[in-house]
């Protein structure tokens, strides 16, 4: 299967139970208020390291502390209660700002012009699909995963909401 890449709004009250939750509850409520038409989702699926590599350069795996771009893929802070396997992390509200702002300033044309799948498979990037006869179709699902994670932070914003990332 895999590990897919899940970003949630969610309320005030939601987040606000979700901080003292032990790990193995924590990801089996995060799915269930996943299911929960009021808190919209926006799955990556696998992409989410991809993504991360395409906007910084760098392995998700490898968050990069107050890049606004490494936070849009990773968040601001990990659940403490969350175990090494399955990461679930979070962004507060008051830092959405940041990273739309970041994210509408990626100079995507210049990210097209330099794509280079070599660099992906050199770093490792998961997952193992940056083949160069797929290169045209790999540029395109990046770029649309950007347009579709700047849609997701710009909602967020503008509901005030708050973001939970589970990568599981």
């Amino acid at each position: 299967m895999g590990l897919i890449g899940q970003y949630m709004m969610i309320n005030d009250q939601t987040f606000g139970s979700l901080v003292n939750i032990e790990n193995d509850d924590l990801i089996e409520i995060i799915e269930e208020l996943s299911e929960d038409e009021e808190n919209e989702v926006y799955d990556i699926d696998k992409l989410w390291d991809g993504l991360h590599f395409f906007l910084t350069g760098i392995s998700a795996c490898q968050p990069i502390a107050g890049n606004k771009l490494s936070e849009a893929i990773v968040g601001v802070k990990v659940f403490n209660n969350a175990e090494d396997a399955d990461f679930i992390a979070y962004t507060m509200t008051e830092d959405l700002h940041g990273i739309v702002e970041a994210l509408i300033n990626v100079d995507v044309e210049n990210l097209r012009l330099n794509f280079d799948l070599s660099k992906f498979r050199k770093s490792k990037i998961y997952p193992n699909i940056w083949r160069d006869n797929e290169k045209e179709s790999l540029i395109d699902e990046l770029m649309q995963a950007y347009k579709n994670i700047l849609n997701f932070y710009t909602r967020a914003l503008e509901r005030k909401a708050h973001v939970v990332i589970s990568i599981y």
